[in-house]
């Protein structure tokens, strides 16, 4: 080839890239004139080469996979620590599963692999020329699914943070929004706005949320995702634990679907603080609710009597303390409420830990609830490797194990009394 055409060939290429994006994948091309057989039989037998030497690579490529730059979203031309890092990008997230994103990592890290890789590509084009049409029109049926599919995770990515815990909510039995509401999910502004303008703190909440265009699309999209990516047979169980959430009274439930609501920063911040305090002071555990009794009874005082001037306050404990027997009882309720510090964890254990036995009743023993890191698509071919880090322990998984533990002390020490 002169060095003329080589060089038109190439701004050719760069020219599709820039038309068509990554996502789109634009090095997957099937030849659309048909021609006999024998016309690209060079390239049948080329391909068929690859076939013995790289049968991965041509299964792939055949049953309609995007290629491997799609597959990790990075042009031709990528170096090996952006490559490396788009990987790392899509192990969290992905509809393509682990064992070809792997691949994926190998060929496009090694320049000898991409190389061949390359030539593959242009081969597999050729020889798709002679392919009958329904099987080519079927191969680039399925190649556009799966790319689509993969938009659609793309788009999810960023939303996770925000949802997760709404999701883990639904897929227990939580009503959506639009239930909630009693609406329809093609109800209008106007039909929105009159169950839930001068409704409670949620149904300002859903208002929020589904009066507005731009976030009710998203939420009606974080809906669909979940039930077409989500685990069928969990989805199934979801009317089952309906009956979890029928157990709260109004109130609870209402703080418990805000709480699902909560953005990621604000969960993040409330869970943190939650499990320093119940690590740190187990010995408060029988005089939080829904124990009759509290730090505040155990002194004869009333909660809601109280001063709001802090220094009020602690006259007011002390003054209560001096006239009662120094018992270890009394003793530990008298220095949790005189220090302003542990009074405040106290309280804010008090007006959130119907939310811990919210949880514990909504998330029961009878089955794990797959997250959605673990939302994948098709069949998953056995890896060597470790699989993504949604297997190991985040704060979420820390909380909620603390809690449990936490709970079943409690229950515990309930029974014995």
């Amino acid at each position: 080839m002169s060095k003329h055409k080589k060089k038109s060939r190439e701004e050719g290429l760069h020219e599709v890239i820039k038309e068509i994006s990554i996502e789109d994948d634009p090095y997957w091309k099937v030849g659309g004139v048909h021609m006999d057989a024998h016309r690209v039989g060079r390239f049948l037998d080329k391909f068929e080469r690859f076939e013995e030497k790289h049968p991965e690579w041509t299964d792939e490529l055949l049953g309609g996979a995007p290629t491997f730059y799609c597959v990790l979203g990075v042009p031709k031309g990528t170096g090996k620590d952006e490559v490396k890092k788009a990987y790392d990008s899509k192990l969290t997230f992905s509809s393509y599963h682990q064992y070809i994103l792997d691949k994926a990592l190998d060929v496009l890290s090694d320049p000898k692999l991409q190389k061949e890789y390359d030539e593959l590509l242009f081969v597999f084009e050729q020889m798709t020329k002679c392919m009958p049409p329904w099987e080519k029109n079927e191969m680039i049926r399925i190649h556009s699914l799966r790319i689509n599919a993969e938009k659609e995770f793309v788009r999810m990515r960023p939303l996770l943070p925000r949802y997760r815990t709404y999701i883990d909510f639904y897929i227990n039995g939580m009503p959506d929004l639009y239930e909630i509401a009693g609406l329809d999910n093609n109800s209008s502004i106007q039909e929105i706005k009159k169950p839930c303008d001068s409704g409670s703190d949620l149904y300002k909440k859903i208002l929020e949320i589904l009066g507005n265009t731009t976030s009710r699309e998203e939420y009606d999209f974080v809906m669909r995702f979940m039930l077409k990516f989500g685990d069928k047979s969990e989805i199934e169980k979801r009317m089952n634990r309906k009956k979890r959430w029928e157990g709260l009274d109004k109130n609870l439930f209402e703080k418990t679907v805000l709480f699902g609501l909560c953005n990621s920063e604000e969960m993040e911040k409330f869970k943190k603080r939650l499990y320093e305090i119940l690590k740190s002071n187990q010995d408060w555990l029988q005089y939080l609710p829904p124990n009759k009794e509290t730090f505040f009874s155990t002194l004869g005082i009333d909660k809601n009597s109280l001063p709001d001037d802090k220094k009020e306050i602690e006259k007011v404990i002390r003054e209560k303390y001096r006239t009662l027997e120094k018992t270890p009882k009394i003793n530990l309720a008298y220095s949790v409420l005189k220090n302003a510090s542990q009074r405040e964890d106290y309280l804010y254990l008090m007006q959130n830990v119907d939310i811990l036995n919210a949880i514990q009743k909504i998330f029961l023993d009878d089955e794990p609830v797959v997250t959605p890191e673990k939302i994948r698509k098709g069949k998953k071919k056995k890896s060597s490797k470790q699989t993504m880090s949604y297997e190991q322990k985040t704060l979420d998984d820390l909380f909620m194990e603390i809690v449990g533990n936490i709970l079943k002390k409690m229950n515990k020490g309930q029974g014995k009394r």
